[in-house]
């Protein structure tokens, strides 16, 4: 258990609880996603929907959300109105609505969701990216699922139990709330041991559907350990994550105008660690676009950046950071990284005077020492 706290004088109250070692990867397929659905639709066994109109009616939202990594209760409310809030999520996590009633409304609306899934073009890519890179692992299914009917009432319950005090992280913004009610009534819960996976040697997925232009999703594995996280800002800003200015804008858009956009971003996560990035480009330019990728981020690796490119991205990273931090609920996800990633208690401040005093040297021989961000893998979906 920890709690994170910062205050705030708005008059609201964000109210988290974060579970760890709760998503998808540690669940059966589909499990994570569909309880967390259910929680965040179904409402307590004696209310059931009404529950939620209760929490409407004083400007309470409630939300439950399911990622690969972790489940999340999330609840923003009037300062006045946290007693009935806390009270309410109370009986939302003490007596649940796991009829059976409650599980085929549930099962229906996800099935519903991923019909029309399949028309999200870039969904498919980004879905597929996983597949190729993270083959025969839990991270290759997507957090929804892949075979939501074979999941049972009993799969629900069992993975509900794993929502408790052990694994709970609790995030408060606001006015300062008691958890000792909490304390009392959640489960023991599991500490399940931490999972990393390492993504596969370089693969491609090609779905061809009928679309009017292509969907390329790539990614490869960027080992990059917590005293280089700043180097990797740095780097894959230029390289792709700053927008117009970056390499990959400027090759793809600019020079040839073969896309609105061309990004590409560091994805730091516990269970994984890779470079990733999308664009959308005319179904002619496909095979050149992805040639292009490629040429980039070796000409990347083998020949590094140059001072200026550094100085736009120092001064970019720098004078943008006000903008990273100034909302509540960016402050306390900050507070929430720093503690769940291991970065330690103040950690964006340091990156920050990292970056301001990182060398040319320094970064570009960062770059050079990650060659595995050549091993590419792609998705793509297409019309040929």
């Amino acid at each position: 258990m920890y709690i994170i706290y910062e205050k705030d004088n708005l008059g609201r109250t964000i109210f988290e609880i974060v579970f760890k070692n709760t998503g998808s990867v540690y669940a059966k397929d589909g499990v994570a996603y569909f309880l967390a659905h259910t929680l965040s639709t179904r409402g307590s066994k004696d209310k059931k929907e009404k529950f939620y109109s209760e929490l409407e009616e004083r400007a309470i939202t409630l939300n439950v959300t399911a990622n690969k990594e972790f489940i999340t209760v999330s609840m923003n409310f009037l300062n006045e109105k946290s007693s009935y809030a806390i009270k309410k999520l109370i009986e939302l996590l003490q007596n649940p609505n796991f009829t059976q009633d409650a599980f085929e409304k549930t099962k229906k609306e996800i099935l519903s969701k991923k019909e029309n899934l399949k028309n999200n073009n870039d969904y498919i890519a980004a879905t597929n990216l996983f597949k190729t890179m993270f083959k025969n692992t839990p991270l290759a299914l997507p957090v929804i699922g892949e075979e939501i009917e074979k999941i049972t009432p009993e799969d629900i319950q069992k993975h509900f139990k794993n929502l408790g005090k052990l694994n709970a992280v609790f995030i408060n913004g606001g006015k300062k709330l008691s958890i000792d009610e909490f304390i009392e009534v959640l489960p023991k819960g599991t500490n399940k041991k931490d999972k990393f996976f390492t993504p596969n040697e370089s693969g491609e997925i090609k779905i061809t559907k009928e679309v009017e232009q292509s969907y390329i999703h790539f990614g490869a594995p960027f080992n990059v350990e917590k005293d280089e996280y700043y180097l990797a800002k740095i780097a894959t800003f230029i390289l792709g994550a700053g927008g117009f200015g970056s390499r990959m804008m400027e090759e793809i858009r600019v020079k040839r105008g073969y896309a609105y956009s061309a990004y590409a971003v560091n994805e730091f996560k516990k269970t994984y660690k890779i470079l990733k990035g999308h664009l959308q480009t005319k179904l002619e330019n496909t095979e050149d676009a992805i040639k292009i990728v490629k040429e980039l981020i070796n000409d990347f690796v083998e020949n590094g950046i140059s001072a200026e490119e550094l100085d736009s991205a120092k001064k970019f990273l720098i004078g943008s950071e006000p903008l990273r931090n100034e909302t509540l609920s960016q402050r306390l996800l900050r507070k929430f990284n720093e503690y769940y990633l291991e970065l330690g208690d103040g950690y964006y401040k340091k990156e920050l005077e990292k970056i301001k005093n990182a060398s040319l040297d320094e970064v570009n021989d960062f770059i050079k020492k990650h060659q595995e961000i050549k091993n590419l893998s792609f998705s793509i979906v297409t019309n040929e």
